[in-house]
This record gives C-alpha cells, structure tokens and sequence, in this order.
C-alpha cells in the first residue's frame, strides 16, 4: 500500500511505497530496511520510524499522514495529488553498515523535495 508523505510545510510531496520511497513520478529514490533508510547505491540516508522519516542528523524530514513517530511540530496537512503510475523498480544494491544515531533534533534543514537527490 503507497500513502503520500508531507513535507514540514504540509505538503504532499514523496510517495512511502512499503520498501522504498518514490518521487512524485513514481521513480524508486531510496530503499527502506526495516527503520533504515538508504540510497540507491546503498548508502545509509537516514531512518523512518513510526511513519516519520529523520535525515542522516534524525530530523525530521516528513511524515505520514497517520505518523506516531516523534515530530517537532505537526503542520496542518493539504490535500494529496492523484498517485501517479510507478515506474519499474531499479535492482536493490549492497546496504552500507548502520552508524550510531545521534539525538533527536528539530525539523532537517534539507527539504523532502530535495533530499534524496542531494
């Protein structure tokens, strides 16, 4: 099941698509492992817990509609875009190691839009 995910701006912005994240074509952009989050060559980006996705620091990146995970303030949300068609899933590389996760802090300074590309 694919939900959108909305930026700190209440903005409907990534798709959560059960393993992985897609952009708002329907293009694979990052790989879910459990509450590890990682790019498309494998390296470790982040972690999603409780429908909330923390960047590299654990800040809050996004968030699920129905998110439980810890956010710094929760924006009101607006209305979701039609889900576009997914694109075909690219091959799932190697998975780096999992640093030490620092504390929790306040929402990222990168946005969601741009996150992935960075």
């Amino acid at each position: 099941m694919s939900d959108w995910m909305f930026s700190r701006n209440g903005q409907a912005t990534i798709i959560f698509d059960n393993d992985c994240f897609r952009n708002n074509r329907g293009q694979v952009m990052a790989w879910i492992n459990g509450e590890n989050v990682y790019s498309l060559r494998g390296q470790h980006i982040g972690w999603f817990e409780g429908g909330v996705l923390y960047d590299n620091r654990n800040q809050a990146l996004g968030f699920l509609r129905n998110s439980t995970g810890y956010l710094p303030s929760r924006p009101g949300i607006g209305g979701t875009p039609g889900t576009p068609g997914f694109a075909g899933r690219p091959g799932r590389p190697g998975l780096a190691g999992v640093p030490g996760k620092p504390g929790r802090g306040g929402w990222s300074q990168q946005e969601l839009a741009t996150y992935f590309s960075a």
